[in-house]
């Protein structure tokens, strides 16, 4: 009984079960082969979530030695548009209702795009390529049927799309369902390729290989270049142990870049096995290996060759370990000088190569020179393929390169961004400083936000270089293994060239090849990076998170100094006739009533007593008055010295009246003639106070 509806955990049980029935039957027993095709046809209902188009497996072969069994796939009745267009709404029905919800809306507004445009061609084709896209790429088949369907539903004429729903029919393992999608493909256009490609896919699996060999030639007329139909035929071949077929399909699916490396290497090592395994026989079908016309040695495939002096070795690419070496230590214009070097060499290999390809064979007029065009064609093929593959691996590493450098330049965008902004607040903060205090927290701030910035892009730089020697190491690993196994693939076809005029020029060809390998490793070797961001705020941020320490108030310096004392100045104490005098060396007492006698106390630098005795005037007018003392004076030194001599003085004042306070303000002179000292002279400005005789 047919499921309305299947799930994704169902159809997976399914096809673990359709599987396990292509692994456990004997095809070469018809019984078991029918029995199994009706078992799988019933799961394809199952997962399909209805009847299928009628089909009908019947066993067409009589030759029990083939291995597949031929089963031959008949339908009914001639496909219509008609049947695609209901094996279509199906398929649509069931996987929109296993969408989730976002997948769901999101179809809905494409479909509402193309329902706008009127499903025009173009339109109905954005649908095909985004459910292919989704083939590709995607995880959940559901998402790629809903437009793949819908493109089918609204435009079943239009070959790509029917194509595409064939292509996804065929991955979720509903083969047999596939045929007759593909086959109104092949009625819409008959001379594609790819459409026949598929239907030789799909009777491949089925096991019909009449069928599924017939259509791949049709895809081989369609376009001699196709290489996909050409690996599928040489698999195929090897499945039918038509070795030297296999090869020839190997070579051209090679050429026509039909098969990954990885692919035809195998290939070719399942052709050498069969023929190891067959070689006892003495079956003489398709004697590839013969001795007559024996175009490769099995016991030579892919061995280890004896060193040649011309063969080219994979050189060493040194790398520093950090960037800063690489950068500013020469690892970089180390590089290119090593490049420079190589890219001189290839050129002067390049003006030998085009002089062996221009030499003439050295045979006699009348003879006629040897082709070998079987170990030519293969040499071609070799080189071709190594060179392609060279070239792919190139392509791959510089599209992660670029994506390393893409985040580089992303990231100092960033940087140069921020390092504007701080060096603007920097500037201004500046700007109103007025002492170091304020300029050193200016240069704080700023540090605290450019240092972090700094370190981070000098971070995702290192890492960033890491990441590109990771990536050109594994590049270098690949491109060893390709120019070794260019060797390994190539000597034994080129060791059957007797020719000397063929195999130089084949030798310079595979040589050719080689340095295109290596040259694709020189080629990635100089990387320019980006440099290291410097700047004066050092790599340790975290002394920037507090603010700036302010400096203690400074201890004063300077030395200790005594009281400064004027030494013109002296202020007079006035008592009625008496005085006291007071200057900054020394005090003196006495009284002046025609007679003037004095004692004076000197207690500054030279510590003396001095006693005066003389006669005085004094005499005034109004606010004015006027003194004069002349007489002998004699000097004791505290250290015993005597010196003695005549001392005279005038002074005036200016007496202002106060309410019972006066006070006196004027000069005086005095000059002294002694046996010690001689002659000197002195003025003072006098400040008196004290009481007047009223």
């Amino acid at each position: 009984m047919a499921i309305a509806q299947a799930n994704p955990e169902e159809i997976a049980k399914i096809r673990q079960q359709m599987a396990k029935i292509r692994q456990s039957t004997n095809w070469n027993d018809p019984a078991a082969a029918k029995k199994a095709n009706a078992e799988i046809q019933k799961l394809a209902q199952q997962m399909t979530g209805g009847n299928s188009l009628p089909v009908q497996f019947t066993d067409q072969s009589n030759d029990t030695n083939s291995k597949p069994a031929n089963v031959n796939f008949e339908l009914k009745s001639a496909v219509t548009q008609a049947n695609i267009v209901a094996i279509a709404d199906r398929f649509f029905k069931r996987s929109y209702k296993s969408l989730d919800a976002v997948s769901k809306s999101q179809y809905d507004q494409d479909y509402k795009v193309a329902q706008i445009a009127k499903f025009s061609l173009e339109a109905v084709r954005k649908l095909t390529s985004k459910g292919a896209a989704f083939i590709t790429f995607g995880n959940d088949h559901f998402v790629a049927c809903v437009y793949l369907t819908s493109a089918v539903k609204a435009f079943p004429s239009d070959t790509l799309c029917i194509n595409n729903f064939g292509a996804y029919l065929r991955t979720i393992d509903s083969t047999a369902i596939s045929i007759p999608v593909l086959l109104y493909a092949n009625k819409l256009f008959s001379k594609s390729p790819v459409i026949l490609t598929q239907l030789g896919y799909s009777y491949d699996e089925l096991g019909d290989i009449v069928k599924a060999e017939s259509y791949y030639k049709e895809a081989i007329k369609a376009n001699p270049d196709f290489g996909q139909a050409h690996s599928a035929l040489c698999d195929l071949y090897i499945k039918q142990n038509r070795l030297q077929d296999a090869i020839v399909e190997l070579f051209a699916g090679v050429k026509g870049m039909g098969a990954s490396y990885m692919q035809a290497s195998q290939n070719l090592g399942r052709i050498q096995q069969n023929y190891n395994s067959n070689s006892g026989s003495g079956d003489s079908k398709q004697e590839f290996w013969g001795e007559a016309r024996k175009q490769l040695n099995p016991d030579d495939i892919l061995a280890p060759l004896v060193p040649e002096e011309s063969r080219v070795k994979f050189p060493n690419f040194p790398n520093c370990a950090k960037v800063e070496d690489w950068l500013e230590g020469g690892g970089y214009s180390s590089a290119v000088a090593s490049y420079q070097s190589f890219h001189a060499y290839l050129m002067s290999f390049s003006k030998q190569f085009l002089e062996i390809h221009q030499q003439k064979p050295g045979i006699p007029a009348d003879a006629i020179l040897r082709d070998y065009p079987n170990e030519r064609f293969a040499l071609d093929c070799i080189t071709e393929m190594f060179a392609n593959f060279s070239s792919q691996e190139s392509k791959k590493y510089q599209k992660s390169i670029d994506e390393i450098i893409q985040r580089v330049n992303d990231a100092k965008e960033l940087y140069i961004k921020n390092y504007a902004d701080y060096a603007k607040e920097y500037a201004g903060c500046v700007e109103g400083c007025s002492n170091e205090y304020c300029l050193n927290e200016c240069h704080r701030k700023y540090c605290s936000k450019e240092c972090p910035n700094a370190n981070k892009f000098n971070e995702l730089l290192r890492q960033a270089y890491k990441d590109y020697r990771s990536e050109f190491s594994a590049l270098v690993g690949k491109q060893t293994k390709l120019l070794d196994d260019l060797y390994a693939f190539s000597n034994p076809w080129l060791a059957k060239i007797e020719s000397p005029y063929w195999s130089k020029i084949y030798a310079y060809e595979i040589k050719r090849v080689a340095l295109g390998i290596v040259g694709n490793s020189y080629g990635s070797y100089p990387q320019p990076f980006q440099g290291l961001a410097h700047n004066n705020c050092g790599e340790d941020c975290s002394i920037y998170v507090n603010p700036y320490p302010e400096k203690p108030d400074e201890v004063n310096k300077k030395d200790p100094k005594g009281n400064e004392c004027p030494e013109d100045s002296k202020h007079v104490l006035h008592l009625f006739f008496c005085e006291a005098a007071l200057t900054c060396e020394y005090w003196e007492i006495g009284c002046t009533e025609g007679v003037s006698a004095s004692v004076g106390r000197n207690f500054g630098k030279n510590k003396s007593t001095t006693i005066f005795l003389g006669a005085g005037l004094e005499a005034g007018l109004g606010a004015v008055g006027a003194s004069a003392k002349f007489g002998g004076q004699m000097t004791l030194g505290d250290n015993g010295s005597v010196d003695g001599g005549f001392r005279g003085s005038v002074s005036g004042n200016l007496t202002v009246p106060g309410a019972g306070k006066n006070g006196y303000n004027g000069a005086e002179s005095e000059y002294n003639l002694t046996v010690m000292g001689g002659l000197t002279t002195e003025s003072y400005k006098v400040s008196t106070k004290g009481f007047s005789g009223e």
